[in-house]
């Protein structure tokens, strides 16, 4: 006869390990352990495989595979009868993380929500932490900083009590810096993204060191300090992470015209603006045609401005209406056309 499974496997303290590993970013590990459980899949009990299937879930978010992160939660909700309230935590926050992932914020926020219901139903700290990083990294993006702010410090509170939570606590501080960015406090925003930076380097995670990174080149940026920004701006590049590319291109670009490198700029512009094109980026691609013609091709400057601010409200994309507007107003009261600034002006309001 062959051996049951709970003589040779503790399938409560794998799945334990699973969540954790996917939890604290560790690739390699989680794909291990995914593996060593989906041979035993059919020996599961029904709560285990729920179990099983919501961690699996967010097995696929983190490799950023929305397909199959759809089907684990699909073939869970096949099991809703058999639901507890944990289970309906880890499918509201995977449903939450999905949306956050592709960019709908206002969704991702209605899912965590909807987990918060039966946060109460946890014991494990991790979890409770990692709730309030994810709820203050969808305020980040919703632009409701203060409660981003209560949200990571709730988290970084958690995180701070252990340090196999140093990961999470890195995330956070990474977070807590662009908040501190948002509120124009520099020098803090400084200390938390240089701190969280040191331990992704420690823990060798290549994607947070690029991000962290380029959030260094961006407070620099808002600095004003184009040429401490270029450095993080490269190591950043240097990632190859898809994800954030364009973004670096264009502040690495705006930054070499500032610190008067124009070949520099004009290659950099050159491979931003055609992976725009290839990638059918059309925010990415009006934003490096304007650029290009703020340092490059004067002559056309206020007719692309107006067609790319123009386009911006098209898409209803209201920080680059302000962003763009408030420049070109600058431009047009420089010149003493005060008709044209006062549009401008007023397209800042909306």
């Amino acid at each position: 006869m062959g051996r049951n499974l709970s003589d040779h496997l503790d399938i409560a303290a794998l799945m334990d390990n699973w969540s954790v590993s996917i939890q604290l970013d560790k690739k390699d590990a989680a794909a291990t352990i995914h593996k060593e459980l989906k041979k035993h899949i059919n020996e599961f009990d029904v709560e285990k495989l729920i179990t099983y299937l919501l961690f699996e879930s967010r097995y696929y978010l983190m490799q950023k595979d929305a397909e199959n992160t759809a089907i684990s939660l699909d073939n869970a909700k096949t099991h809703q009868d058999h639901f507890h309230d944990t289970h309906r935590y880890f499918l509201h926050l995977a449903e939450g993380i999905l949306f956050y992932d592709e960019g709908n914020y206002q969704k991702a926020l209605h899912y965590f929500e909807n987990a918060e219901n039966y946060i109460d139903q946890l014991d494990n700290p991790i979890d409770i932490g990692e709730f309030h990083l994810r709820k203050a990294m969808t305020y980040y993006f919703l632009d409701i900083t203060n409660l981003s702010v209560l949200h990571s410090a709730r988290a970084a509170k958690v995180f701070k009590s252990s340090k196999r939570m140093e990961f999470l606590l890195a995330r956070t501080q990474m977070l807590q810096g662009l908040n501190y960015i948002d509120q124009l406090n520099y020098e803090l925003a400084e200390k938390y993204l240089l701190t969280a930076l040191t331990t992704f380097e420690k823990n060798e995670n290549q994607n947070f060191i690029s991000s962290t990174n380029l959030n260094l080149g961006v407070l620099y940026v808002k600095r004003d300090l184009p040429a401490t920004a270029i450095p993080y701006l490269n190591a950043a590049l240097q990632g190859k992470q898809k994800r954030i590319l364009l973004k670096i291109l264009y502040l690495l670009t705006d930054c070499y015209w500032k610190t008067n490198q124009p070949s520099k700029a004009i290659e950099v512009y050159k491979e931003g603006f055609q992976a725009s094109i290839e990638e059918n980026n059309m925010t990415k691609k009006w934003e490096f045609a304007m650029l290009h013609k703020k340092y490059e091709d004067r002559l056309n400057f206020e007719i692309v401005w107006q067609e790319g601010i123009h386009y911006f409200q098209g898409v209803e994309d209201i920080y680059n209406v302000r962003r763009f507007s408030k420049e070109l107003a600058q431009y047009y009261t420089d010149n003493n056309q005060h008709d044209l600034a006062m549009k401008y002006y007023l397209l800042t309001l909306t």
